[in-house]
């Protein structure tokens, strides 16, 4: 284990009919007007909502909105955002709904604070961050685990870039997770969110690094039930038990814990290489690490099979064979796990035709280098696209 310091300063509320409690912390810090921030009609749909506006209605807390926050989600709305707040100071800023609106709350509270535009902070100036507005979430869909870390991810398309802050400052000061507001989410969102939580606990288990069994086996464990989770989701979506253990693995997969004791935060090349697919095509972030991660695992386990392997035998038994046979039998079982939830394993399968592979490559290619099991170039890149078609 490598030396860490671990530090988590957001107080979760977790469970049924905790929504209105938003108010309560709001209160407690003084707040008196706070900037509410959702996307569509599903924030309406779940009753998350009215439960909000109506607890911040009984405090006197005023709440201007800002809707129409997108999924991969967009700098032009946290500029409408920074524009909003830095002409009518808040508080605060609330997101209610998913990772895509705390991402945009994220980058609107760093934004208000900062003097330049607020892409230059996506550009590697964050350094130049001296503080940001405080968040107080309510999460309606789970699988970032933004309501738990300090990482925002948004899309540029003037630029052709999708890309991440993270700052201490953008800890959420408090979120609030009822698992029963996420009943309603569609069959498709609960497939992709499970898979981003898979993926962001992949990440870390593929990164290489031999000697933090403890996380590794944590790791194992939080993938193995959430192939029991997402199918059971799919048969009964109102299951609260598994809503609930869906819900908090989110959290866990990705609030920083799983890398304690790892020389890295985690390898993240399938989440690079499906941005490009997200940032250019539009593809749901799920699906594009469905079908990043498969190919990228296939590219390096002749020559990496060590974690293959070890994750082989830590989540589906597989502990015949030579390493390099167990690492493929473990990505062969993994495939059809996603095969079995209706996720797409290929680019073909997301309407992409042998032409829109260079757009891809010249893409990811911006980003270079990244990967930590393998530091990929753009050869590398090349031949991992060609082999998700």
């Amino acid at each position: 284990m490598k030396n860490f310091t671990w530090w988590s300063p957001t107080i979760v509320i977790f469970g049924k009919g905790t929504i209105p409690q938003i108010a309560d912390q709001l209160e407690a810090v003084g707040a008196k007007t706070a900037l509410l921030l959702y996307g569509g009609q599903a924030v309406f749909k779940s009753g998350a909502y009215s439960q909000v506006t109506e607890a911040l209605t009984k405090k006197g807390i005023a709440f201007p909105e800002l809707g129409g926050i997108r999924p991969n989600p967009r700098v032009d709305k946290v500029r409408e955002g920074i524009a909003r707040v830095k002409a009518s100071p808040v508080d605060a800023i609330v997101p209610i709904g998913g990772g895509s609106v705390f991402d945009t709350a994220k980058a609107i509270a760093a934004g208000a604070c900062y003097d330049g535009d607020v892409w230059e902070l996506f550009e590697g100036k964050i350094d130049g961050l001296k503080t940001a507005l405080p968040i107080f979430g309510v999460l309606t869909a789970s699988a970032t685990a933004s309501e738990v870390n300090t990482v925002g991810v948004i899309s540029n398309p003037e630029k052709q870039a999708k890309t991440s802050i993270s700052s201490p400052f953008l800890f959420p000061r408090v979120s609030i997770i009822d698992p029963a507001v996420q009943f309603s989410l569609p069959e498709e969102q609960t497939v992709n969110g499970g898979i981003d939580i898979m993926a962001h606990t992949m990440e870390r288990l593929f990164d290489g690094y031999e000697d933090a069994e403890l996380m590794d086996e944590l790791g194992y464990a939080l993938v193995r039930n959430m192939m029991r989770l997402i199918p059971d989701l799919i048969e009964q979506p109102d299951n609260y038990n598994a809503r609930a253990e869906y819900a908090w693995a989110a959290s866990m997969a990705h609030n920083g814990s799983l890398a304690c004791g790892r020389p890295t935060r985690g390898d993240f090349a399938s989440h690079k290489l499906g941005h490009s697919l997200s940032l250019l095509f539009d593809v749901p972030h799920g699906a594009s690490l469905a079908v990043m991660m498969l190919a990228w695992a296939r590219y390096l386990y002749r020559s990496h099979p060590l974690p293959f392997a070890r994750f082989a035998d830590g989540v589906f038994d597989v502990f015949e064979g030579t390493e390099e046979e167990q690492a493929l039998e473990g990505i062969e079982l993994l495939e059809d796990f996603f095969r079995s939830v209706g996720a797409p394993v290929t680019l073909r399968e997301l309407d992409l035709t042998e032409a829109d592979l260079p757009h891809l490559v010249e893409n990811a290619s911006t980003f270079l280098p990244f990967g930590v099991l393998k530091a990929l170039d753009r050869a590398d890149i090349e031949e991992i696209y060609n082999l998700a078609y």
